[in-house]
């Protein structure tokens, strides 16, 4: 018995709770395979896999959904680059799944872009 665990492979094993590793499938279609564990990390620990939490930054703009995206990315933080929009160019609903993880994808380009750290934009790091 012992051998045949020896041969699983990592990734049939997880090491996230079952409110996280539902939404694997849909990480996995909306970011690169090598992306996955940091992802479901960051999810982890932001809102636990549910996509409905919302909290209420200090500053004033709540962040929601499964990435905890902060509302401040709907409006670009005042350039309309980088916000983020829907393909009829308007407003998105983070609680969302989907919307949600593509959003994050789209935050992930512009930190790659801007040359600014891995996940710079959520306060949990992978």
């Amino acid at each position: 018995m012992l051998g045949a665990l020896s041969y699983m492979s990592a990734s049939s094993q997880s090491i996230y709770p079952a409110e996280v590793e539902r939404w694997r499938a849909l990480v996995l279609e909306v970011f690169p395979e090598d992306e996955v564990h940091d992802v479901l990390s960051v999810m982890e620990c932001e809102s636990y896999g549910d996509p409905s939490v919302r909290y209420m930054e200090e500053w004033g703009q709540e962040s929601v959904g499964l990435l905890q995206i902060n509302e401040g990315w709907l409006t670009g933080w005042g350039d309309e680059e980088w916000a983020v929009r829907g393909h009829d160019g308007q407003s998105v609903n983070l609680e969302d799944p989907s919307t949600n993880l593509r959003a994050a994808a789209f935050i992930r380009h512009y930190e790659r872009v801007n040359e600014k750290d891995d996940w710079s934009q959520w306060a949990c790091q992978p």
